[in-house]
């Protein structure tokens, strides 16, 4: 009987979670025909690299305190946990502030990109309270509120982007929209939170912040690290053909990377923030969290196997048929980069266990074979080779054959609670 409830509460907190998120995946999918008649390559390529940076700083923002928030054992240890999120939030933006300063005073040569550094530390502020706050709400299983807030993310963020195409403001249409989505989704996000049955409040001394910190230090020393590294095997690639290639490339691959982001992110997300909270509880029981693990792995093939066979056939013609003759080569890097993407849905609602279980060190190590991998791949391609099909073609190869391995490893350690 109380399995049988705990799958209830699985499939409904599911629903939940994937109606928001399809719901707003659906308006910035079927939106995307309309923006890339508008937008260029070159300024999707903009937008590329100010992502890229921004997600640098998103995974540094809070120190990885954040994600304690969910795994912590007592609620007093929650709460001192988001206060010291946000603290660290704060000293983060200001730091962000004045590299971008310095910057774009006396090192920039892009004067494009230059001129919307100055909203990375607004987007790092609103972004750092955003992530604290979601692991809050999702520690109390407020499944609604997380898909509320990506649901206004969406509207706003698409409805601006629309907007200022139709008006003809081209040049900063994509950034503003991004930036004012997200900051107000990320207001919407905290009235909810607060008028929910899980408000919260700042009343923990400093003394208390600083015995949180050191008790859940393993977060900032160990998991930071590896966050850095996963979100380098990403955003490297940007970086990289930024640097070998012209941002039109960056432009067209950045497309294919929010293209394919949007399925596969519909559902992978969600499966891995309700497989987290369960995971840990399971975990602190004392249970084997193998059986949970195989689930996961079993529902995620199923859900993107039809995909990536329909990218690998028809990526290109997909491409220039919804966006336009101008994306086709982006539906090439969507057919190379299929199968990465399938193991890496795979992998990513599982990707926190060794989190939960005590292996981050390990993990880590084999995340840093990750990024040699890609860089190898960036080098050879981009250098000798000099071609950017090529580049993705070994970059995908490699990151397939790294991605395997880690999803045996996680699974089979899974068990043994230590390295």
């Amino acid at each position: 009987m109380r399995g049988s409830a705990l799958r209830s509460d699985y499939i409904r907190n599911l629903t939940i979670l994937v109606t928001g998120s399809a719901s707003a995946q659906f308006i910035g999918l079927a939106l995307s025909p309309v923006f890339s008649r508008y937008y260029s390559p070159h300024e999707f390529g903009l937008l590329a690299v100010f992502m890229s940076i921004l997600s640098a700083l998103s995974v540094i923002v809070c120190l990885r305190y954040e994600f304690a928030i969910i795994p912590a054992r007592t609620i007093e240890d929650a709460g001192a946990l988001l206060q010291l999120s946000f603290k660290v939030t704060l000293i983060t933006t200001l730091l962000a502030l004045i590299g971008v300063t310095i910057f774009n005073l006396f090192l920039s040569t892009n004067a494009d990109l230059s001129r919307w550094l100055w909203l990375l530390p607004v987007m790092t502020l609103a972004n750092g309270l955003y992530q604290a706050m979601l692991n809050w709400a999702n520690r109390h299983k407020n499944y609604k509120l997380i898909s509320k807030y990506r649901i206004v993310n969406s509207i706003i963020t698409n409805g601006i982007i629309l907007a200022a195409a139709l008006l003809g403001y081209i040049s900063f249409g994509l950034l503003v929209g991004f930036v004012t989505g997200g900051i107000c989704a990320m207001l919407v996000l905290y009235f909810n939170i607060q008028k929910s049955n899980a408000p919260f409040s700042f009343n923990n001394s400093n003394t208390k912040l600083m015995e949180t910190a050191r008790k859940y230090d393993v977060f900032p020393k160990v998991n930071l690290w590896q966050a850095i590294a996963d979100m380098l095997l990403i955003n490297g690639v940007i970086y990289f053909l930024t640097f070998f290639f012209s941002q039109v490339v960056v432009g067209l691959y950045g497309m294919t990377m929010r293209v394919l982001q949007a399925p596969f992110n519909l559902i992978g997300y969600s499966i891995g923030q309700i497989f987290l909270q369960e995971a840990a509880h399971q975990f602190h029981e004392g249970k084997n969290i193998q059986p949970l693990i195989k689930k996961s792995i079993i529902r995620t093939c199923v859900v993107a196997l039809p995909i990536v066979i329909i990218l690998v056939i028809t990526g290109p013609y997909i491409f220039a048929f919804v966006f336009g003759e101008q994306w086709r080569e982006s539906g090439e890097f969507a057919r190379i980069l299929a199968p990465w993407f399938f193991l890496d849905f795979i992998r990513t609602p599982i990707s926190q266990v060794p989190v939960i279980t005590g292996q981050q060190k390990r993990l880590f190590t084999l995340s840093i074979v990750g990024n040699l991998f890609m860089i190898s791949s960036m080098i050879l391609g981009g250098f000798w080779l000099n071609d950017y099909l090529m580049v993705v073609r070994i970059f995908t190869i490699l990151q397939c054959l790294y991605l395997i391995y880690v999803i045996y490893w996680i699974y089979t350690k899974a068990a043994l609670g230590k390295s």
